[in-house]
């Protein structure tokens, strides 16, 4: 386990560093424009319809960054249709799962196992991880805040996800007729990143296995959830589950090195986040146009890494998450306020603790029964 760590850490800064040069910052400025406008068009619109959970059409438009049109279009239908049947799935499942400890953590638990299951044995996997994460997300927002007024937050998980969707695929669109008319797009294979060693040490984890450990992690936080209804255990549960989200091949074959890599760019990219919000914060003052030049700044960034080699792309995802989390709140248009960021890395923290030690816990139990093997 230590070897693995430390070779995902050692890879993402190697990684990082090959990510810094003048071609990459030329290649990659169009792809970073368009994150912007997205983003910003995404907190407009949602504002100018009143809505609530703008930071979920800003994630929406986030996550879609980067992509190809034909390949952001079926995530987007994914991404729309996962919002609307995890919530769907939370409100139904939160009423009941409040009864007792007991039901709120065997449903944490079944939910996790079946999400991940689905996600890597079926097509479409990004829509059932997301489904999961969400109806956990509502679930445990539900429990932590009983007043929370759960039809109202659904229906604009609904709204903001169309929202962030079709925001993106706009701007992508008239980004590609812009390029066209101008006479600047050439089809030519994609940029490819710096080649990493990924020398996978350890044994690899089926499906099922797989869909076991996230159980058993959820099922420790979600207990933990019952008894201290925080604001950041709802990030807790939901991280654990997307940290274990990570490709299988086509023999069903996952492994671990890719889940501690994960790991390592969510809390490093959640903490670097949080670093720069915080030294961002004085700046801004409070003011509107400094916060939304603050958005667009870090936002760049962040997509300038997380459209880089796979070894690095995660942290900067979840770098603009905290950013966008940070700034981009449920019921205001832009906040200065730290404490969302506070609250997610909070969480973040808990989620990877609960995963790492069942990693460790499984990684110990399969030495010792193919030492037993052997013998």
């Amino acid at each position: 386990m230590c070897d693995t760590l430390s070779l995902a850490v050692r890879d993402t800064f190697g990684a990082l560093k090959a990510e810094l040069s003048r071609r990459t910052l030329r290649a990659r400025f169009r792809s970073c424009a368009e994150a912007i406008l997205a983003t910003v068009l995404a907190i407009c619109v949602s504002r100018y319809l009143g809505l609530t959970e703008t930071w979920w059409a800003v994630i929406c438009a986030f996550s879609l960054t980067g992509l190809a049109l034909k390949v952001a279009l079926d995530m987007g239908v994914q991404q729309i249709a996962g919002t609307f049947g995890g919530t769907i799935i939370g409100l139904m499942l939160s009423p009941v799962a409040s009864s007792s400890a007991v039901i709120f953590v065997l449903s944490m638990a079944g939910l996790s196992a079946a999400g991940l299951y689905l996600a890597t044995k079926r097509s479409m996997g990004y829509m059932w991880i997301l489904s999961t994460a969400l109806a956990i997300f509502v679930v445990t927002t539900a429990h932590a805040n009983p007043n929370v007024e759960l039809h109202g937050v659904a229906s604009s998980l609904w709204l903001n996800a169309s929202i962030g969707t079709l925001v993106y695929l706009g701007v992508a669109l008239a980004g590609s007729a812009a390029a066209l008319l101008c006479r600047r797009y050439e089809p030519g294979a994609p940029e490819s990143g710096p080649v990493m060693a990924h020398a996978l040490t350890g044994g690899e984890l089926g499906r099922v296995p797989h869909a076991m450990i996230g159980a058993i992690a959820l099922s420790a936080l979600a207990y933990l959830a019952w008894r201290y209804p925080l604001d950041g255990f709802p990030q807790a549960m939901t991280t654990a589950l997307v940290v274990l989200m990570v490709p299988v091949d086509a023999q069903g074959i996952w492994s671990p090195y890719r889940v501690v890599q994960r790991m390592c760019h969510r809390l490093l990219g959640c903490g670097l986040g949080c670093v720069v919000v915080l030294a961002v914060l004085p700046l801004t003052a409070g003011s509107l146009t400094y916060s939304l030049i603050a958005v667009c700044v870090l936002v760049w960034l962040a997509c300038y890494v997380r459209f880089g080699h796979s070894d690095v792309s995660y942290l900067g995802t979840q770098f603009g998450a905290v950013v966008i989390l940070t700034f981009v709140h449920d019921s205001v248009w832009l906040s200065d306020s730290v404490t969302v960021a506070y609250h997610r890395l909070v969480g973040i923290v808990a989620g990877n603790v609960a995963l790492a030690l069942v990693l460790l816990l499984v990684t110990v139990g399969s030495t010792l029964r193919f030492g037993r093997r052997a013998q």
